[in-house]
């Protein structure tokens, strides 16, 4: 015997069924089919053997398009071999899941997101490749082996995310000292990109740490030859508390652009400069700091730049940090705040 629920409204009526099944004494609930639709992740390009930068994720909706939160959504590798974490998700209240991660080998791969009561899975694409950006380090001061190692995987961490190749600069020349003063002159072909880094005094202990950034700059806005320094009053005391790779990673970001490339001199990607919400107007970084927990962000513009100048007045301010680094009232430990 099937019966029809009409007793509360209309609506709900539309929506859900119940069956009577003749000898059980038992009700079984069919709730209605949802949608399923792809918001991040499909389609990517990125580097073999390393978990992609976007996680996949898919949005579960009603008929009428409003989010429907506790879905369980089940992500699988139905090509290529690689693997993922966080296979099992529930959606939020935002009606979205996301796998923790996938990781892909070389070539093309495919993964599922299967979600119950929808018309079918949906399938997302990735092409993993290796990796053909270089960043060349060059020391201009003597290093140890541990601080050598710091320099190695930041640029490691990097080439991970900038993966993709750029122009050589056949025949680049630049005289010696032109940069800090005391690297050599440069006479060749540069693939993709070389950083001098120096450990020398800058200001004692506890102040700056280190300060880096480009030199020379490609037509399309990109570094061609870069500067990082370090104060030798601080390095020991960084690598002691096991900080001084993230520090050296930090100011390699910046050599890249991160905060020294943003104004109308450039991409003119900052907005707001000076002002009391300065703020990064990237696409992607608005789409990435979505996904990273800023969707309800409400307290100003996206992406939020460091707005302060007296450290004392807010945590992360600074003459050197405003304007060219996440603000850290918002991003907190993120590596491209202005304070370790």
């Amino acid at each position: 015997m099937r019966i029809l629920i009409r007793s509360f409204a209309a609506a709900l009526a539309a929506v859900v069924t119940v069956t009577a099944c003749e000898g059980s004494g038992k009700l079984l609930f069919n709730a209605a089919t949802v949608n399923v639709q792809k918001v991040a992740g499909d389609a990517q390009t990125g580097l073999a053997t390393y978990a992609l930068n976007i996680p996949p994720a898919v949005k579960v909706s009603d008929a009428s398009g409003h989010p429907v939160a506790g879905v369980q959504v089940t992500f699988a590798v139905t090509s290529g071999g690689g693997n993922i974490t966080g296979g099992v998700a529930t959606t939020g209240s935002d009606g979205i899941a996301a796998v923790g991660s996938w990781t892909v080998p070389l070539g093309s791969n495919t993964l599922s997101a299967t979600v119950p009561r929808s018309s079918g899975p949906v399938s997302f694409t990735a092409t993993g490749v290796v990796s053909s950006y270089n960043i060349d380090v060059r020391f201009l001061s003597s290093v140890t082996a541990s601080q050598h190692a710091a320099f190695d995987s930041a640029a490691a961490h990097w080439e991970r995310l900038i993966y993709g190749d750029v122009t050589d600069i056949p025949n680049f020349s630049s005289p010696a000292g032109a940069c800090l003063g005391n690297e050599p002159a440069v006479n060749e072909t540069v693939d993709d990109i070389i950083i001098f880094a120096t450990l020398d005094s800058i200001d004692g202990p506890g102040n700056i740490l280190g300060r880096a950034g480009p030199c020379y700059i490609r037509l399309n806005n990109q570094t061609l030859l870069g500067v990082m320094e370090f104060d030798t009053a601080d390095v020991a005391t960084y690598e002691g508390l096991g900080l001084f790779d993230e520090i050296v990673t930090h100011e390699m970001g910046h050599v890249l652009g991160f905060g020294t490339m943003w104004s109308p001199s450039y991409d003119n990607l900052l907005v707001g400069g000076g002002g009391s919400d300065p703020h990064f107007v990237g696409t992607q970084a608005i789409s990435g700091f979505n996904r990273s927990g800023g969707n309800g962000y409400s307290a100003g513009a996206k992406v939020p730049v460091e707005n302060c100048l007296a450290p004392t007045v807010c945590p992360g301010g600074g003459a050197g940090t405003r304007d060219s680094h996440w603000r850290k009232t918002v991003f907190g430990s993120e590596l491209m705040t202005g304070f370790i």
